[in-house]
């Protein structure tokens, strides 16, 4: 049965907190465990339902799996024996799909079943075949799996342009070719903080790379790889939306060990253009929100679609992320003004918004990925359904939190699947939360 939250909101939150490790660069780092026979071990994992059913795959595919402690947890895929990932584990977790990559390294063969997760628009795995096609893998759709197949002694040098900036489409072909002898040379590769986490990963394990951070890379890699030991770096989401409820709070949070430039330095520039004041201190984060909320539509920076109205699109990285672009439309609604939003990527990356107008919002939308948000607003609570996407989950949960009125969410157990402990931790912070069922 869903969860109900009840929040009762207008308590300034105000402490210190620890933002989540990037749970996307575990859930590509998992894979490439299965390109060395030792074993390896990855340090402050979450517990995540993600990261609980990822385990189960590989473990399912013959992995031996140490998770009694996932401070240090424990992998060897040594006597891995199937190249065919559980269908139902693999429909439930849109991760799956990278193990193509490292499968296809070790035995010339993977079957994926069509990967699920979030429901955020028409999300194919295009990016995938398109680019392992142009690598000369063919590919084939049979009862329900996407079969990907290396032709025999396929072995070579590959300039590859993807036709798009796949997160998960680069990390698969990086994943594969450093399973190989092959040389690989990636151009419009996504350069996302977990993808170069990955690629620093391979570095590690003897795969000879140039470019990491870059939208080109160069990557040369070989059998028998070694191990390695994995830290994951703060995931630059979280810590956008800690920022996002800490000033529509007009609270005053300390974000620790999340002054990482490669991880936040674009994103943190975009927030202070809201008057929202974050100060750099030594490995912290400082966010002040007792400032009041506007754009400076003279000297901010903002691109304008008309004289009065400044817009916020998203562009892949190192332009202001999409994941993040949710609790933006949360913190437009506190903003004086107005502001323009486009979800150039995902068709129904905006639909969340029909809750947070359910919530007291100002929110006209001007088709399915564009809307004109006005505020500054006063929510005035109410009952509302989360929709099956996480991040549009945690801008409802976080517009819940900035005014003094009673809100409940049902469907908010989504918001685990990424941030395990999430209601811990802002009731530590000072939110008012109840589950009521």
């Amino acid at each position: 049965m869903p969860e109900t939250l009840k929040i009762t909101g207008g308590t300034r939150l105000q402490g210190e907190v620890t933002p989540v490790p990037n749970k996307n660069a575990i859930l590509s780092a998992f894979p490439a465990s299965l390109l060395t026979d030792q074993t390896v071990t990855y340090h402050n994992i979450p517990a995540t339902t993600d990261v609980k059913k990822f385990l189960e795959i590989l473990s399912l595919l013959g992995a031996d799996i140490d998770d009694s402690d996932y401070t240090n947890l424990k992998i060897n895929t040594k006597n891995i024996n199937s190249y065919k990932v559980d269908l139902e584990l693999g429909n439930q977790i849109r991760a799956s799909i990278m193990l193509a990559g490292p499968l296809l390294a070790r035995f010339g063969i993977a079957e994926i079943p069509t990967p699920g997760g979030c429901v955020l628009g028409k999300r194919s795995i295009m990016a995938h075949i398109d680019t392992f096609s142009k690598a000369g893998i063919k590919f084939e759709m049979i009862d329900g799996y996407a079969r990907f197949t290396v032709p025999k002694n396929l072995k070579g040098k590959y300039d590859i342009w993807q036709f798009e900036a796949s997160v998960t489409g680069t990390e698969n072909i990086f994943l594969y070719s450093a399973g190989t002898e092959s040389e690989f040379c990636i151009t419009d590769a996504a350069s996302e903080p977990h993808v170069s986490q990955l690629l620093k990963t391979l570095q590690n394990m003897g795969a000879e790379i140039e470019g990491i951070g870059s939208n080109k890379v160069t990557l040369k890699g070989k059998k028998n790889l070694k191990n390695f030991e994995f830290f994951p770096e703060p995931d630059f989401v979280d810590i956008g939306g800690l920022i996002v409820a800490t000033a529509v709070t007009k609270g005053k949070v300390r974000i620790l060990n999340a002054n990482i430039e490669s991880v936040i330095g674009g994103m943190v520039q975009v927030f202070e253009k809201f008057n929202i004041e974050i100060i750099k201190d030594g490995n912290d984060l400082i966010v002040n929100g007792d400032k009041d909320l506007y754009i400076d539509k003279v000297n901010s920076g903002f691109a304008m679609a008309e004289d009065d109205l400044p817009k916020l699109v998203p562009r892949p990285w190192p332009g202001f992320p999409i994941d993040v672009l949710p609790v933006m439309v949360t913190l437009a609604c506190k903003t004086k003004g107005q502001l323009l939003i486009q979800n150039w990527m995902y068709e129904t990356g905006l639909d969340f918004v029909r809750e947070l107008n359910a919530l007291g919002g100002n929110i006209f939308v001007a088709d399915p990925q564009r809307i004109i948000v006005k505020g500054p607003v006063s929510f005035s609570g109410g009952n509302i359904t989360s929709p099956g996407v996480i991040q549009s989950c945690k801008a409802l949960f976080i517009a819940t939190l900035a005014d003094n009125v009673e809100s409940t969410i049902t469907g908010v157990d989504i918001l685990k699947r990424r941030y395990p402990d999430i209601f811990e931790v802002y009731t530590k912070l000072g939110a008012k939360l109840e589950k009521i069922n």
